[in-house]
């Protein structure tokens, strides 16, 4: 249907009856009106749940973990943002940790991760597997509480970067402080070449897990 403004009536918007009309790229158009459908099942309410969640994460991490995300998407025609999505919404739809960075087989070095022992209420020990990680390469960690809407929480619902990197010869744990010793933690260790993320030009990819401040030893 063609649709010319005449003298009297230059544009037309809205919707009357069961017809919408608008414009797109300046030309007048009109289509039924139609009301989207929004069905709220349990699957898509929790698969929208994860979305604001990691929108937020996203908006809370560090520089240069968006860069590398960003430098990730591009041969993909994607986002970093999508980027990170693509590698953490099935991990979460399952209960897993999610991961942020996809594995880089370029710098692979992290193999596994998984909470150790700690005797000391707010703190976290992570045991990880540094694999073919090289002995001038980094360790960093990124925390985020497990359930950042509970009522009562002191951190942001967010990723923090914990502490500065630590060298994978200087051990096979992390000890990690946390302001709020009563929730559990999602850990991601990501493996960089140089002691700083900022000055990073390699990332292994994140591996990750959940630790529990104050566990007993």
């Amino acid at each position: 249907m063609k649709l010319t403004p005449s003298v009297l009536v230059g544009s037309m918007s809205g919707t009357s009856g069961g017809t919408t009309a608008a414009s797109w790229k300046g030309r007048q158009y009109v289509r039924r009106h139609v009301v989207p459908k929004n069905p709220q099942t349990a699957a898509q309410v929790t698969q929208r749940a994860h979305m604001a969640r990691m929108a937020k994460w996203y908006r809370s991490l560090p520089a240069t973990i968006v860069a590398k995300l960003a430098e990730l998407g591009a041969p993909l025609a994607l986002s970093g943002f999508n980027v990170m999505v693509k590698e953490d919404l099935t991990d979460l739809a399952a209960a897993d940790s999610p991961e942020i960075i996809p594995p880089n087989p370029a710098a692979a070095a992290l193999f596994s991760a998984a909470d150790g022992a700690s005797a000391t209420a707010g703190h976290i020990e992570v045991d990880f597997v540094a694999g073919s990680a090289l002995p001038t390469h980094f360790v960093a960690a990124l925390t985020c509480p497990v359930d950042p809407a509970e009522e009562g929480l002191e951190e942001p619902d967010g990723w923090t970067l914990a502490g500065a990197p630590v060298l994978v010869t200087t051990g096979k744990y992390l000890h990690i402080n946390v302001l709020n010793e009563a929730k559990d933690y999602w850990v991601v260790l990501i493996v960089i070449d140089t002691a700083a993320l900022i000055t990073a030009t390699k990332i292994s990819g994140g591996v990750s897990c959940v630790a529990t401040s104050g566990e007993a030893a």
